[in-house]
């Protein structure tokens, strides 16, 4: 049958209705009785499931798609074929798409800021996995009901594309001629920057209204971003600020060496055109969000509380002799302090934690990164190939417990970390299974990477057993900066509550910070101040916490692409 009818099974999903069309595909809401939840099922065009060829072909490329994780890409939950019916599962959303969205009238600047980061940082999360999108558009861009917007239909074109033989002449034309790159129009090989373009048109269409190209026929559009000029913004928007037209005009260059190199170079780009106006601009400037991995997200102030107070620079207290303590031998390291306010696990209240707001759901199945491919470093914290830095004082200690690395506090407010090496990493992803021994929830443990050679400046990011989390830059002499959740905390409920043991991970290369738990994503962010550097783990006892006692074991470092 060509069209699913309501109530008909697909695999083990009930068809509910259909709710919409394309050339690539139709979508239908159906209902998951095994965990009792609506999703959206893609079906395919039904003639490529009669080619042998194509059923592998799906099966890798979805099995890549459905390990992207990030909290602004639609989640895919499941794909198979049934009956000569090819399709993807994927998380249902009752509310529109940006494309509906920007129909309704004109979007002001700060949201088009708050949009476009949250685009660009799942793009760029998804180009750091070596996935090109291809199809590009505001209709690809999901918004729920609180207005953050899901990118999806990852690697469809990808998949038509490889079987356009199968497909009509009509069918087989990959991507939307509005959005469309010329190198991908002219049929030729592309990468990151084919999708840079197409953002491109989606921040040039956010800014005016409208799209650059226009015709009366699909192939007159298409030729048209191949060999006309582009119409410069500010002649549909007379009052569109010179920075931020400099930023489109180099996004939308015809050739993709004059481009943007990366989704976050485009971000970067555009955040500082954003400052150069407001800092030019005369009176009071329209405010726009803060540039952060989830700018602009809808989220409530925490009650009750202040901004938690950061670290201040060169005061640091509890230790002994003149500064802290640094323990270093043949490259191993560790250094343990205590901040008159730490930007990590402290709070202005008198109670541990402020009140923190929720982090979207994540899909629920276990993932594991798709990207590793070369093992660097392996530990089961045995002494018989890597040695970490340890030390025993009346108040903390490092030190082996049989064949694990165990780190005890018995003051409240203290950080702690140890290194297994001098050796700089780049492109990484790290893992160990943590165990919070005393199971104290305010206990926050987690990794520590791109370490610098100036001790106090790399990333760190971990969790609390009660499910508190941040992703963080330290950097010497400077404030500590969460790049999580707007610079505010977060709880995600992807982290088990006082579980016996973690397996804790994280991503550290190519811009992209990710965090993990048990192989799923807790948050990702972009950031490139640091590119590579040292390795370690810490553990960090909460605030007015009378102990804190973590052991880790079975340590790993492997590559990403």
């Amino acid at each position: 049958m060509d069209t699913l009818i309501p109530g008909q099974m697909l695999g083990s999903y009930r068809i509910i209705s259909q709710v919409g069309k394309g050339g690539m595909a139709t979508v239908y809401k159906a209902y998951q009785p095994s965990m009792d939840r609506n999703v959206a099922i893609k079906v395919l065009p039904r003639q490529l499931a009669e080619s042998p060829e194509f059923a592998a072909r799906f099966q890798q490329e979805a099995r890549i798609i459905a390990r992207l994780e990030h909290p602004h890409i639609l989640p895919v939950f499941d794909f198979g074929e049934s009956n000569g019916v090819t399709y993807f599962v994927m998380r249902y959303l009752e509310a529109g798409t940006l494309k509906t969205k920007m129909e309704s009238g004109p979007l002001s600047l700060d949201e088009i800021d708050r949009l476009f980061t949250q685009l660009a940082e799942a793009l760029g999360y998804a180009h750091a996995h070596g996935i090109i999108h291809r199809d590009l558009k505001p209709a690809n861009a999901l918004v729920d009901e609180h207005g953050n917007v899901f990118l999806t239909d990852f690697g469809i074109a990808k998949l038509l594309e490889s079987a356009s033989p199968r497909l009509t002449q009509t069918d087989a034309i990959m991507g939307t001629p509005a959005y469309i790159s010329p190198e991908q129009a002219k049929a030729e090989s592309v990468d990151r920057r084919s999708d840079i373009y197409s953002l491109g048109i989606i921040l040039y269409e956010m800014v005016t209204g409208s799209v650059p190209f226009v015709a009366d026929t699909p192939l007159a559009v298409i030729l048209k971003h191949i060999s006309d000029p582009l119409p410069p913004p500010s002649i549909i928007k007379r009052d569109l600020p010179e920075p931020i037209e400099r930023v489109i005009l180099k996004a939308l260059a015809k050739e993709p060496a004059d481009r943007y190199a990366s989704a976050e170079e485009f971000l970067t780009a555009w955040k500082r055109a954003l400052d150069e106006t407001e800092s030019s601009s005369q009176g009071a400037p329209e405010p726009k969000s803060a540039p952060a991995s989830r700018a602009g997200m809808s989220v409530s102030t925490p009650a009750a509380s202040h901004q938690p107070a950061r670290r201040q620079t060169g005061w640091v207290v509890g230790c002994l002799v003149v500064a802290c303590l640094g323990f270093s031998v043949a490259g191993i390291g560790i250094l343990f302090f205590n901040w008159q306010a730490p930007a990590f696990l402290s709070s202005p209240t008198i109670t541990p934690f402020p009140t923190f707001t929720s982090a979207p759901p994540l899909p629920t199945e276990t993932l594991t990164p798709s990207n590793i491919v070369e093992t660097l470093l392996t530990d089961d914290f045995s002494q018989n190939d890597v040695v970490w830095g340890t030390l025993t004082e009346p108040d903390n200690s490092v030190e082996y417990d049989g064949e694990a690395l165990r780190m005890r506090m018995s003051v409240d407010n203290w950080f702690v970390w140890s290194t297994p090496n001098n050796e700089k990493y780049e492109n990484i992803h790290i893992e160990v299974t943590v165990v919070n021994n005393d199971g104290a929830p305010n206990t926050a443990f987690g990794i520590l990477c791109n370490q610098q050679e100036a001790d106090e400046s790399y990333y760190y990011m971990g969790f609390t057993p009660s499910g508190e989390y941040a992703i963080a830059k330290s950097e010497t002499g400077e404030t500590d900066i969460f790049l999580t959740n707007d610079d505010q905390w977060a709880v995600s409920n992807v982290v088990p509550q006082n579980a016996s043991s973690y397996r804790v991970g994280a991503d550290c290369g190519n811009g992209i910070l990710t965090l993990y738990v048990n192989g799923q994503v807790i948050d990702s962010v972009s950031d490139n101040s640091y590119t590579s550097g040292g390795v370690g783990l810490f553990v960090w006892s909460g605030f007015e916490a009378t102990s804190a006692d973590v052991t880790f074991d079975d340590f790993i470092i492997t590559t990403l692409e």
